[in-house]
């Protein structure tokens, strides 16, 4: 495995020499090995014949038992230097005489050994039979060395050792010079693709050696990086367009991954979430953190929905940036799934809605306002149309009907006739202008409900003859309460006064009117009879058929019409204590 990370041009040279020393070495070995098998049949053919010859002349000295005969025969192998032993045995095998060169007594074989050669371990023996006339008479044992094997192993060695350098060197030198052929043309384009890869310039091309295989792939690569940069220009110009859409319209982009729960943001992204890119840590939980908590849910069920549906993520949202200020997102997206139909990844985009929010809410605000002043004007127009119209007929009828009245003093019907045409009258004149006053928005304001209900309540009370004590602010700051919350209230403070009038029997009436930060409290109290109640408590608040059915004197409408404005009515009372009412009246900011 080492192999394949050394470079090519050492790969080429290494298999090159490799092979060479393979198939050298292989040559050499059969030489060698021909060699010393030749060598070896030819010294076992010398020693077979000198065999021969020694024993046709020790023939008379085994046949005799001759000893100093025999000695005489086997001493001439002494010129022989490769001889180191020699016996003769009788034909019953046994030893009669030897010799040896250097050799111990006990190497000689006691019995002889089959006839013809064996290759010791450092030595060849040849038993060759001693015959005289077809007649065996005994054997000879002869043994040589293999010096001259080992000297001529020796000098095979030296010589394949001094062919294999040699070879080698060569092989080295044409390796090197030839592999360079095969070996530029690869390290050329591995360098234009490092250059490409390190520098991302498409624009590289790797130069052309040949027209073989290694040329068309040169060819082949240059026309990929042509491909490749002609498409890297497109993609960066499209990447281009894409940022200045992204940058002019404030769009970020994100990517999430399921599985790891990372999620991707890019530049424009924190800038949105009021963000450096340190202070998220890439994940959806980091995300949901900065969504406004009242939304959070309602993200989490969308984007769920969207991935089990397979549709189009499409959510506003708020969130919240580190310095407390709340801003709004519109988010879209998608997902993507994987072959088993699983969803592995969303991604999408989201943009800053908080301008358009608020130039929206600006827009309703000023329709409502436009909406609002149209109202006004055309109750002022009502209310001057009521006022110059209706108010000047019916002050005619009154100056008419008192201008009758004293003409017809002596007549009795037509005087009383004449009262209850002058009373209506001033009844209607009354009811008109209370119609007046609630209509007219320029009475829009609380000073303008206390001064009214004062006014009224000593007017009213007055006719009754019931005293009227009233404790109003001095002066009360300009609140601004609609045409519904003053008519409601203030038909309520007439519906408690008609009451004292018609039921309670009562000398005297005291109104009061507390401002508190969140709302006010109109007190309407009297030293009338009180109330009789169903049940026996001091402070009763129950719903309208409780009271109804409790006493009847309108008080189900006076709590109905504090409902109506999102008010409060509570009474106390007592039988002979008299009776209190409390209106509460939220303000709104």
């Amino acid at each position: 495995m080492l192999f394949q990370d050394v470079p090519i041009k050492r790969k080429l040279t290494s298999v090159i020499m490799l092979t060479s020393s393979i198939v050298l070495s292989l040559t050499c070995l059969a030489f060698v090995a021909y060699d010393l098998i030749t060598f070896r049949r030819q010294m076992t053919g010398n020693l077979a014949t000198l065999a021969q010859v020694v024993a046709a002349n020790c023939t008379g000295a085994v046949a005799y038992i001759d000893e100093d005969e025999a000695r005489k025969k086997l001493a001439s192998l002494k010129s022989m230097r490769n001889i180191v032993a020699a016996a003769l045995y009788d034909k019953e095998g046994r030893l009669f005489v030897k010799f040896a060169v250097n050799e111990p007594a006990q190497t000689f074989p006691t019995r002889p050994g089959a006839d013809g050669p064996r290759f010791a371990k450092d030595s060849l023996v040849f038993f060759e039979p001693v015959v005289k006339e077809g007649q065996r008479l005994g054997t000879l044992y002869l043994k040589s060395d293999l010096e001259a094997m080992h000297a001529l192993i020796r000098l095979y060695g030296g010589i394949v050792i001094l062919v294999m350098a040699g070879s080698f060197l060569l092989a080295f030198a044409l390796s090197t010079a030839l592999q360079r052929a095969i070996s530029q043309p690869i390290l050329e384009l591995a360098s234009a693709a490092k250059a490409v890869s390190d520098r991302k310039d498409y624009s590289l091309r790797a130069r052309k050696y040949g027209q073989d295989e290694l040329g068309q792939l040169t060819d082949s690569f240059n026309a990929m990086l042509t491909l490749i940069h002609e498409r890297d220009v497109s993609l960066r110009e499209s990447a281009e367009r894409l940022r200045l859409a992204l940058e002019a319209s404030q769009t970020g982009t994100w990517d999430w991954t399921f599985l790891s729960r990372k999620l991707s943001w890019d530049e424009y992204l924190y800038a949105q979430f009021g963000l450096r890119r340190a202070d998220f840590d890439d994940t959806y939980e980091g995300f949901l953190k900065c969504v406004h908590p009242d939304n959070r849910e309602q993200v989490n069920r969308a984007i769920a929905l969207a991935v089990q549906q397979k549709s189009e993520f499409n959510l506003e949202f708020r969130i919240l940036w580190p310095d407390g200020t709340v801003h709004d997102i519109a988010a879209r997206g998608k997902a993507f799934y994987d072959e088993a139909g699983k969803a592995v990844r969303m991604a999408g985009v989201s943009l800053d809605v908080t301008q358009r929010r608020r130039a929206e809410e600006e827009i309703r605000r000023l329709n409502a306002e436009l909406e609002q002043r149209a109202l006004e004007r055309e109750r002022t127009r009502i209310a001057r149309d009521i006022h110059d119209d209706l108010g000047a007929s019916l002050t005619r009828i009154s100056m008419l009907s008192e201008s009758v009245r004293s003409e017809v003093e002596g007549l009795t019907q037509a005087a009383s006739d004449t009262d209850q045409i002058h009373n209506t009258a001033r009844e209607i004149t009354r009811a008109m202008d209370e119609i007046v006053w609630a209509v007219n928005p320029k009475y829009d304001t609380l000073d303008s409900l206390a001064a009214y209900i004062s006014r009224f309540a000593q007017q009213y009370l007055g006719t009754a003859a019931i005293r009227c004590r009233l404790k109003m602010p001095v002066q009360l700051p300009p609140l601004a309460l609609s045409a519904e919350v003053r008519h409601n209230v203030f038909l309520a403070f007439k519906e408690a006064l008609n009451n004292v009038v018609k039921h309670a029997r009562a000398t005297e009436v005291y109104i009061s009117l507390d401002l508190r930060p969140t709302d006010f409290v109109l007190v309407v109290g009297d030293n009338g009879r009180g109330l009789q109640r169903n049940a026996d408590k001091s402070t009763v608040s129950a719903p309208a058929d409780n009271l109804r059915s409790a006493s009847g004197h309108g008080l189900p409408n006076m709590l109905k019409r504090m409902e109506d404005i999102g008010g409060r009515c509570v009474w106390e009372t007592a039988p002979g204590g008299g009776t209190r009412i409390m209106f509460t009246v939220l303000i709104k900011s």
